[in-house]
């Protein structure tokens, strides 16, 4: 698609200075940032040994899964059957779709992705949703399954050891499925913001991850590999040796509840704010705010307010305004903006913030340098 389909600031690519005279609001994608992420992240995994397999719900961009490919990783995780499709369309391989897909419209669909992506794995973590994928998958060749365990999150998974076990005997004796691996998935830890605290939670998770490991490997099952972390336990998850596949997806961009966390024991932020969203002075004529035009329509809102990352004055704080706007609360030198002048707030959770706009505007320094499609944004 071309840059002037995507966006209304087509016009200012490759003008320097461009970014800051764009219309607002705008997702703009620093990649000399984005790119030292996907650097650290490979060295990371080349050092601890794990495979890396980024969760594209969290960039939903082929552009960026090719970079993270080209750095050594062995594919992509995909939250939705769109997420899929849309690598899939693009050449991707190594897609594993993380959530069960249930119902007969997803299963449709799913099948015929297959066709665009054969190596595709799906987790399952239901004898309902497995008896589903096998009648669906019939005699296209094995469908490869990953059994997906619980391990604190209460939103999918099996619920213990011997539930995984059941579960993998069930696909490994169909002759339409695979069992390919073990997921475990423990999103609500990736947020604490001790280390020290995070590992401690990890620790009892991994030991149930080894115990379903070592059920399965009793039964004749050693799985294939175990899949899963995320960026908030990427310098934990390889410590206990549960897991030796790397599910992290928000190291690309390092958003504000990430910037939160100590991340590593010696460097709490080994990545750098590569997201954004641009916004514009709208209204100067208050004492102790400018009016600024992103709000509730430009931002997750599912965590802390967005942090200025340029622009602002010194000590300015962001609070939402309403769908359209956002305050930006002076500092105590009051410092003040005129009506025009844009800043950059760093996005507070990037999964959902993405998920909102059509494209990225890639600058380097102070240049737009490329505007790309959020291919994938959208559901289901």
């Amino acid at each position: 698609m071309a840059m002037a389909e995507l966006s209304p600031n087509a016009h200012l690519a490759g003008v320097p200075g461009g970014r800051w005279r764009m219309h607002t609001p705008a997702l703009v994608l620093d990649l000399d940032a984005m790119e030292r992420n996907i650097a650290a992240m490979a060295a990371h995994c080349r050092r601890t040994g794990q495979k890396l397999r980024p969760h594209a719900k969290s960039h939903k961009s082929p552009d960026i899964a090719r970079a993270q490919i080209a750095a050594g990783a062995v594919g992509q995780c995909c939250a939705t059957l769109r997420e899929a499709e849309t690598l899939a369309a693009a050449g991707i391989a190594g897609l594993l779709i993380t959530s069960p897909p249930t119902g007969a419209a997803k299963l449709a669909r799913l099948m015929a992705l297959r066709a665009a992506a054969p190596d595709i794995a799906v987790a399952a973590d239901t004898m309902s949703g497995l008896a589903a994928l096998a009648d669906a998958a019939g005699g296209a060749g094995p469908l490869k399954v990953v059994v997906d365990f619980d391990v604190g999150t209460h939103r999918t998974g099996a619920r213990d050891a011997a539930a995984v076990v059941a579960l993998a005997r069930f696909a490994a004796a169909s002759e339409s499925l695979e069992f390919a691996g073990l997921q475990a998935y423990y999103g609500h830890l990736q947020h604490i913001e001790s280390f020290d605290e995070r590992r401690a939670a990890v620790k009892v998770q991994s030991a149930r991850i080894r115990e379903a490991v070592a059920a399965l490997t009793a039964a004749g099952l050693a799985p294939p590999f175990v899949t899963g972390g995320g960026t908030g336990t990427h310098d934990i998850d390889h410590r206990d040796g549960a897991i030796d596949e790397l599910q992290a997806g928000s190291y690309v961009f390092a958003d504000a509840q990430y910037d939160a966390c100590a991340l590593t024991p010696d460097e709490p932020r080994p990545f750098a704010p590569a997201l954004f969203v641009q916004a514009a002075v709208v209204n100067d004529v208050h004492d102790g705010h400018a009016v600024i035009d992103a709000g509730l329509k430009s931002f997750a809102t599912d965590g802390p307010a967005p942090v200025f990352a340029a622009g602002a004055p010194a000590g300015a704080t962001y609070r939402f305004l309403g769908d359209e706007h956002g305050a930006v609360d002076y500092g105590p030198a009051n410092d003040r903006l005129a009506v025009g002048a844009q800043l950059a707030c760093q996005v507070p959770h990037c999964d959902p913030t993405v998920n909102l706009y059509d494209a990225y505007h890639c600058v380097r320094g102070d240049t737009l340098v490329d505007i790309r499609p959020v291919a994938a944004r959208g559901n289901p």
